[in-house]
């Protein structure tokens, strides 16, 4: 026999590989023995998978051989997952360099592409995985966007409605104007940039002469304010707490409250309270039962129509 003069791990590795497959060694075995089952974390079709992938799956590998060894039927579920926007931004892209975004091509051929992309990024991810010689039962394979999985979601959310463990309600979401939909906390990417710390004059409703200087880093959501918030505890403005304040601009009475969230030592001590724009308002504003506005429309501008639909009127709106 005439052995090769350099090792290729590639023909060796892809010929062990395809004789453990054939073998059914990745199948859980017949027999007594107890079940041990794990569903391999869907990588995303977004692209090629990285190291971190390799580690991870080493790590899984490792388990699922002494598990075997120690007896148990093991079945390790690969799969994919879609990925949501991730998947679309990667698509966008590819028609971008051809001069096409996705609403000139349409909804279905877009959804067409997407598919396209998933299996040629499906393959690629598949055979990665088999490179590294997990032992996943191949047979097994799942997509998150599968119809048995989504009809599992369907079911269980069901379920959970008919055992009253899910409700109604408005919560804050991270949205993109450009997509057009929500975002996922982890799909944000946060940016840190100096700003300027703004001072407004908020006059008391009952007695304009008298006013509250709030200090704000925001201005621009001033028009969705629906309360002005100070410490509990600080003493220049223990005297307002429970009056009324007449928001500039929109003209809107809004109530001053007392909150400990609220840093007497940033700025005047005063906190204008957005409860549609900021996620800390939001808490303050459901301990408080304040109004929500949402004072920018699907494209990020602001929306006229917001404020005539909650029977608001004066020249500010018409700038909008």
């Amino acid at each position: 026999m005439q052995l090769p003069k350099a090792y290729s791990h590639k023909d060796i590795e892809a010929k062990w590989y395809n004789h453990w497959m054939k073998s059914g060694l990745f199948e859980p075995t017949k027999g007594a023995g107890a079940y041990f089952s794990m569903v391999i974390p869907p990588p995303n079709v977004t692209g090629s998978l990285h190291m971190g992938h390799a580690l991870n799956n080493t790590l899984q590998d490792i388990l699922c051989r002494y598990k075997r060894m120690d007896g148990y039927r093991v079945l390790w579920v690969p799969g994919m997952d879609h990925a949501g926007i991730a998947t679309q931004n990667v698509v966008e892209r590819q028609l971008a360099q051809k001069g096409i975004s996705r609403t000139q091509l349409g909804r279905e051929k877009f959804i067409e592409k997407v598919w396209q992309w998933k299996r040629e990024a499906g393959d690629a991810i598949m055979h990665q995985l088999k490179s590294l010689g997990v032992s996943c039962d191949w047979s097994h394979e799942r997509f998150t966007m599968d119809e048995g999985l989504s009809r599992a979601v369907r079911e269980a959310f069901v379920q959970l409605w008919e055992d009253k463990l899910l409700y109604r309600a408005e919560r804050l979401i991270n949205w993109c104007p450009r997509c057009k939909t929500a975002l996922a906390d982890i799909e944000v990417v946060h940016e840190e940039s100096d700003g300027n710390l703004w001072h407004i004059r908020y006059p008391l409703a009952a007695d304009p002469s008298q006013a509250l200087v709030v200090a704000t880093t925001r201005p621009e959501t001033m028009l969705g304010d629906t309360a002005v918030a100070v410490h509990p505890d600080d003493e220049r403005y223990k005297h307002l707490i429970g009056k009324k304040i007449r928001l500039p601009i929109t003209g809107r009475v809004v109530p001053l409250i007392a909150d400990r969230f609220v840093d007497r030592e940033f700025g005047s001590g005063a906190l204008k309270i957005t409860p549609g724009h900021d996620f800390n308002d939001f808490e303050i504003g459901e301990r408080f039962g304040l109004d929500k506005i949402s004072i920018f429309d699907a494209d990020a501008r602001v929306d006229a129509a917001a404020f005539l639909a909650r029977g608001e009127s004066g020249e500010w709106i018409e700038r909008y």
